[in-house]
């Protein structure tokens, strides 16, 4: 039987339970304390790599539709990253973020013509009905997106290598930024949504800005 443990602190944010090698909220909060950039930001890459990357990228059986729903997910926190939000539940704010990653990073420039038809069409498409739209087609081919007779093809695999090269320079970036500058200040925005998430009081959660 599962056995719980009721204090958030144990809350793993990377690894599971019984790992030797799990990070804790409690263990974020001591990186925090010692403002440990490198620490941090290992802790947001392996928590993006083991949630995301590995089960799409490094796995035989992987599937076009599975992996772009996961895709869909990663490029949606990961921009609450980068502007320190806490969700994208606000009207218009989940489209926004995909306008404004492909916008960001030039392994996506290829979508930035057709970032509001791809959350639409893909986006929207797998996550709420398990397929795209629109004459959007999904594929594991070379190349990030074609188009032939006016069927748009995406490519998955293509997607996700280039999600692992952003996620990487986003964490690089961190390791080497100060603690006080915008990308610290929007990375712990959104960390402490995490945390406040996992069940912690305002007072501790206040603690960790």
């Amino acid at each position: 039987m599962r056995s719980l443990d009721p204090d958030p602190w144990s809350t793993c944010l990377v690894g599971s339970a019984h790992a030797a090698d799990k990070l804790t909220l409690r263990r974020y909060s001591e990186m925090h304390q010692n403002r440990d950039r490198p620490g941090i930001a290992n802790l947001i890459r392996k928590r993006f790599e083991e949630r995301y990357l590995e089960p799409i990228l490094d796995n035989p059986k992987r599937n076009g539709f599975a992996m772009l729903a996961i895709c869909c997910l990663m490029v949606e926190t990961l921009e609450s990253f980068r502007h320190g939000w806490k969700d994208t539940s606000e009207r218009g704010k989940s489209e926004a973020a995909f306008c404004g990653f492909f916008q960001a990073h030039e392994e996506f420039r290829d979508l930035r013509p057709v970032a509001h038809e791809f959350y639409r069409a893909v986006r929207c498409g797998i996550l709420h009905q398990a397929e795209t739209t629109h004459k959007w087609r999904v594929d594991r081919e070379p190349g990030l997106l074609s188009e032939q007779a006016g069927v748009r093809w995406l490519s998955a695999f293509e997607f996700g290598k280039a999600l692992r090269v952003v996620l990487n320079r986003y964490c690089d970036n961190l390791s080497n930024s100060d603690w006080s500058s915008p990308l610290w200040v929007n990375a712990r925005k959104k960390l402490q949504a995490i945390c406040r998430n996992c069940g912690l009081p305002k007072s501790d959660v206040s603690k960790l800005a």
